[in-house]
């Protein structure tokens, strides 16, 4: 399996999250990446182009990458 790639190679500025983050933090990342289905239920009703669903995949790598940062944040500092 492809490890994701980190905030600073998405171009996620890490300075904006200066608060240690926690289950918390991590809970409300799933659940925003899991809107993900809606997102794509709806932009197939709106027959969405190509370019649209490219800019929509783009938007939740960036989030599924912060997901897996905070993972692997709490991980190191045996919060998990």
């Amino acid at each position: 399996m492809k490890k994701p790639k980190s905030q600073k190679e998405t171009g996620i500025d890490q300075a904006v999250d200066v608060k240690a983050r926690d289950q918390f933090d991590l809970e409300q990342e799933i659940l925003q990446c899991w809107s993900i289905t809606d997102d794509i239920k709806n932009y197939v009703a709106e027959s969405a182009g190509s370019e649209e669903f490219l800019a929509l995949g783009q938007y939740y790598e960036r989030k599924f990458n912060r997901l897996w940062d905070t993972f692997e944040s709490m991980v190191h500092e045996r919060k998990m």
